[in-house]
C-alpha cells in the first residue's frame, strides 16, 4: 500500500513523533540535572556511553526478540515501561541513581531499535522504504527542533523535574498510538516441537552472525556504521565538555545547540525525498562523501570558538549524518530477508556500540591528558583519511 493511503503507517508515524518529542526532553533534561549535580560537562556525557554499556548484555536478545514476537506488541510494552522510568527520575537522588535510570532506559532503546526498524518494512514496500525512513527522520528533526527550545525554556521557568513528568505522559501516549495499528508481522517461525516463548538465544543469533557471513553487502555497511559510530561517539562526548566547558553555554543556549544539530533531520528528509535517485545512483560514493564532509565539521570546532559558527558548523554536520543513517539504514532494510530483519539490525547496534564503548575509553583517555580540540582533531584525521581511501577504492571498483 502506497504509504500516503496508510492509516497504519501514518499512526506509527505519529507514535514516533510523540516519542522523539520525549527524547528531545529527556536529551535537554538530563544533560541539565547532571551539570547541577556535578558541575561538569565531562559527567553530563554520560548518557553518550550508556546505550553501548547496554548493547553488550542486551542486543543479542532484542534481536532475537523482535523476530520471534510481534513487533507493535513489543514497542508497545516498551513504551509503557519508557513512561514508568521517566516518573523515577528525582533531583535529590545520587548520580549513581541516575546513571542506572538512564541504563535502564537505554536497555529499553536497544530493546526497542530492531522491532522499530522491522515494523517499516511490514508497513511499507520495499521500494519506498527510503521514504519512509526518510520521512521518520523528518519527524525526528522536526521534534528536535522544537523539543530542545521548549524544554530549556521549561527548565528555566519552572524546573527540571517537570520535564520527566511530561514525558512520561508522552511515552504512555506513544504507546497508546500504536494499538490502532495493523501491521502485517513477519516472524520467524518455532522449529517442530517448540512451543511457546522458549526458544534459544544463542542458537537465534548464531543463525544471524551465519546469514550475515552470507551477505558481503550487509557486512560492507555495518562495517561503515561501525567506525562513523566510534567517531561520532568520540565527538559527542567531547562536544559535551567543549560546550559547557569553553563556550560556557546555559541550558537555553544548549537547547538552541541541540535543535539545531537534531533538527537537521528534517532537512535531511527533504533531501533525501527530492535527491532520491541521485543519492541511489551515487551509492556507495554518497556514502564516503558524506563522511569527509562530517569529518571537516570536526576540524573547523578544533580551531573555532565562537557559538553561532560552531552552530552553523552543526547543521551541515547533523544534516550528513542524518543522510548517512537514511541511507545505510534503508540499504541494511532493502538488502535483509524478513525472518532476519530484527537480528541484523541487532548485529549492527552490537558493533556500533562495540565503537561506542572503544571510543568512550579513547576519549577519556585522551581528555584527561588533552584538550577537547585534540579529540576533534584526531577524529578528523582519522575519519577523513578514511573516506578519500574508499572513495577512491568506490571509484576504481567502478
Amino acid at each position: 500500500m502506497n504509504y500516503k493511503k496508510n492509516k497504519s503507517f501514518q499512526l506509527f508515524l505519529i507514535s514516533q513523533g510523540i516519542s522523539n518529542l520525549a527524547d528531545a526532553f529527556h536529551f535537554i533534561a538530563i544533560a541539565s540535572l547532571l551539570m547541577n549535580i556535578t558541575k561538569s560537562g565531562i559527567y553530563a556525557s554520560f548518557t553518550v556511553i550508556a546505550t553501548p554499556i547496554a548493547s553488550f548484555l542486551f542486543s543479542p536478545f532484542a534481536g532475537s526478540l523482535g523476530d520471534k514476537i510481534d513487533e507493535k506488541h513489543l514497542i508497545l510494552i516498551i513504551c509503557f515501561f519508557k513512561s514508568i522510568t521517566a516518573l523515577l527520575f528525582n533531583s535529590d537522588s545520587s548520580i549513581w541513581s541516575i546513571y542506572l535510570l538512564m541504563l535502564i532506559l537505554a536497555i529499553l532503546e536497544i530493546l526497542y531499535n530492531p522491532s522499530k526498524k522491522k515494523i517499516i518494512v511490514n508497513l511499507i514496500d520495499s521500494k519506498e522504504i527510503m521514504v519512509g525512513n526518510s520521512i521518520l527522520s523528518g519527524i525526528t528533526g522536526f521534534m528536535f527542533i522544537i523539543g530542545p527550545v521548549i524544554a530549556g525554556i521549561i527548565i528555566e521557568y519552572i524546573g527540571v523535574m517537570a520535564i520527566f513528568k511530561v514525558n512520561s505522559i508522552l511515552y504512555f501516549l506513544s504507546g497508546i498510538s500504536l494499538i490502532f495499528i495493523k501491521a502485517h508481522s513477519h516472524r520467524q517461525k518455532e522449529p517442530k516441537g517448540k512451543v511457546g516463548f522458549k526458544w534459544n538465544i544463542y542458537l537465534d543469533m548464531k543463525k544471524g552472525f551465519k546469514y550475515l557471513n552470507s551477505k558481503p553487502l550487509i557486512k560492507e555497511i555495518i562495517l561503515v556504521n561501525t567506525i562513523t559510530s566510534l567517531a561520532m561517539a568520540s565527538i559527542n562526548i567531547a562536544f559535551y565538555s567543549f560546550a559547557f566547558d569553553i563556550l560556557r553555554v546555559t541550558s537555553k543556549i544548549w537547547g538552541i545547540m541541540m535543535s539545531v544539530f537534531y533538527g537537521t533531520s528534517l532537512f535531511a528528509m527533504l533531501i533525501s525525498i527530492n535527491f532520491n535517485k541521485m543519492i541511489q545512483k551515487m551509492d556507495y560514493l554518497f556514502i564516503y562523501i558524506s563522511i569527509m564532509i562530517i569529518s571537516t565539521t570536526w576540524f573547523l570546532y578544533s580551531i573555532l570558538e565562537n557559538v553561532i559558527i560552531i552552530m552553523i558548523l552543526q547543521f551541515i554536520e547533523g544534516t550528513f549524518i542524518s543522510l548517512l543513517t537514511i541511507v545505510l539504514n534503508t540499504k541494511i532494510q532493502i538488502i535483509t530477508h524478513r525472518d532476519f530483519t530484527a537480528r541484523i539490525m541487532a548485529i549492527n547496534d552490537i558493533f556500533n556500540n562495540i565503537g561506542k564503548l572503544v571510543a568512550a575509553i579513547f576519549t577519556y583517555t585522551i581528555l584527561s591528558i588533552q584538550s577537547v580540540k585534540v579529540v576533534f582533531m584526531l577524529n578528523f584525521i582519522i575519519l577523513f583519511l578514511y573516506g578519500i581511501y574508499k572513495s577512491l577504492s568506490s571509484l576504481i571498483n567502478d
